[in-house]
């Protein structure tokens, strides 16, 4: 106690002694000193005393945390993320506290099942205003599990087949305005047809219609540009420190007459229609008839508005994007691969032809065609629907990989996008388009352990998985079984950006109809 006291009476004579200099000093001076001695101080922390100042990077992302934020603003973190692990390996720190994995056993260690290992606060960002916090964005691994176990049931294969008759009606609709725009050698955006296509399923099934973006060939209620700008507002607001949405939170509190406020009023009516349907009614079997008839997630009682809306509106901002980019992807990997195409579309016609099939493939049927399955998960581990890592807080006792230790606490992530380009995995043709690498079962099964294609791995991995598996294979099978097509500029058949998700466009093609 005596030394402490002394150290107090210390302090206490030094700053009584600066006082008069101190006095003569002008704030802004003295708020530069401290910046001036500080910064260095943290800089040269973080580059050679933080836990994580071991691990390989930039040295610019170990000093600050916005060079990692202002390059998933420029939108080329596809490109990004695959240059980082290629230049310093599977281990790379990518911000003062945050580092990106390549590596399946510890990919199996931060999302498996009974893990410790939480979201982050980046996932704060997709809280939506007007409803209940969605599943996706729940950070409590209970609530978590509560939230997604009452809509599993609505998106198990089971339930998926029987939506498939509003899925095919809007598929037959796409195909059908590709036919008609693509005649006398007329070059069609492909990219504009799919994503429309995407949306109108989603509707079909989570509101009971079509969006009609298909139908009118217009982006309705301006909800496919809104939703983009959503994806890049929340991509980057959720690595600056206080966000919460606040554009979006700013638009329903002063009740502005935006994309967003239109659609999440449609959204409401749609499910009070819904729930305001005669009980003798026909019941329609799709999303929303799950979602009306849910209980609270604690099982007190039915689902109330906000969240029943959330579930809707989810499914819209998760669903369409994704999977129209994994049919998008997968046109772009055949069209610039003829012998891939060749051989799949003699799968699909003989298929078919052994069958006497003359109505549209369904889902079943298409997992007969087994190298349409090998196409489609070459496609997704090229090209998987969610490149951004997937954060977590590393728990206690940290983990290890390879030679680099991280602590608890920092938080680290995998991209699907490079564990789907791991080297372990695939070795020297892990960029390139080989559908046949998951012909044989047994190496098949190895790769789908490993695989992350859709939004992750484990307890927290997409939902909606079936939903775009069975929409993704439909529309390639008829699409490559009526169409012959090239694409017009085959140096750039295509521009991808991304925020999140990938987002292909201009994919200007010549179809024309084959014989049948």
């Amino acid at each position: 106690m005596a030394i402490i006291e002394q150290l107090r009476e210390t302090f206490v004579r030094a700053a009584t002694s600066w006082s008069p200099v101190l006095s003569q000093v002008s704030p802004a001076t003295i708020v530069s000193g401290i910046v001036l001695v500080t910064v260095p101080l943290i800089v040269l922390y973080r580059l050679l005393l933080h836990p994580l100042a071991g691990v390989p990077g930039p040295k610019i992302a170990a000093v600050n945390g916005l060079w990692r934020t202002w390059r998933y603003a420029h939108g080329k973190w596809h490109e990004d993320i695959l240059e980082l692990h290629d230049k310093y390996g599977p281990v790379v720190r990518v911000a003062p506290n945050e580092v990106s994995i390549v590596d399946g056993p510890t990919m199996k260690k931060l999302y498996g099942h009974g893990k410790p290992a939480l979201k982050t606060g980046w996932y704060h960002t997709w809280h939506n205003p007007g409803a209940d916090v969605m599943f996706f964005a729940e950070l409590d691994p209970r609530l978590h599990s509560l939230k997604r176990k009452r809509v599993s049931a609505a998106y198990s294969m089971s339930s998926i087949l029987e939506y498939e008759k509003y899925m095919q009606s809007s598929i037959a609709l796409c195909l059908d305005k590709l036919s008609k725009y693509s005649r006398n050698g007329q070059i069609v955006d492909v990219s504009v047809w799919v994503q429309a296509l995407a949306y109108d399923v989603v509707g079909e099934l989570a509101f009971g219609e079509t969006l009609g973006h298909l139908e009118t060939e217009t982006d309705v209620m301006g909800i496919r540009e809104a939703i983009a700008q959503i994806f890049t507002l929340s991509g980057v607001l959720g690595h600056i420190w206080g966000q919460t949405m606040p554009f979006l939170h700013l638009v329903d509190l002063l009740k502005l007459d935006s994309p967003i406020s239109k659609f999440m009023k449609y959204s409401s009516n749609k499910v009070m229609e819904r729930q305001a349907a005669p009980k003798d009614a026909l019941e329609r079997k799709d999303l929303l008839n799950h979602f009306v008839k849910m209980k609270k997630f604690d099982g007190s009682g039915p689902a109330d508005q906000k969240e029943i809306l959330v579930e809707t509106t989810n499914i819209l901002a998760a669903g369409a994007d994704t999977t129209s980019a994994g049919i998008r992807a997968a046109l772009y990997y055949l069209g610039t691969h003829p012998e891939k195409l060749a051989k799949l579309r003699a799968g699909i016609d003989h298929f078919y032809d052994e069958n006497n099939l003359d109505q549209p493939i369904t889902y079943l049927q298409s997992q007969k065609v087994t190298y349409l399955g090998a196409v489609i998960s070459e496609t997704m581990r090229l090209f998987p629907s969610i490149n951004f890592q997937l954060l977590r807080v590393v728990p206690q006792g940290g983990v290890t990989v390879g030679k680099y230790y991280i602590p608890a606490g920092c938080d680290v992530g995998i991209s699907p996008l490079s564990q789907g380009r791991d080297p372990k995995l695939y070795g020297e043709t892990r960029n390139d388009f080989i559908p046949e690498r998951w012909e044989d079962p047994q190496q098949k099964s190895m790769l789908e352990s490993y695989n992350m294609s859709f939004g992750g791995n484990g307890p927290r991995g997409c939902v909606g998985k079936n939903l775009a598996l069975v929409e993704i294979y439909k529309f390639v099978a008829q699409f490559v079984r009526r169409f012959d097509f090239e694409f017009v500029n085959k140096e750039k058949p295509w521009e991808v950006s991304s925020m999140w998700s990938h987002n292909p466009v201009n994919m200007h093609m010549r179809l024309r109809e084959r014989k049948q």
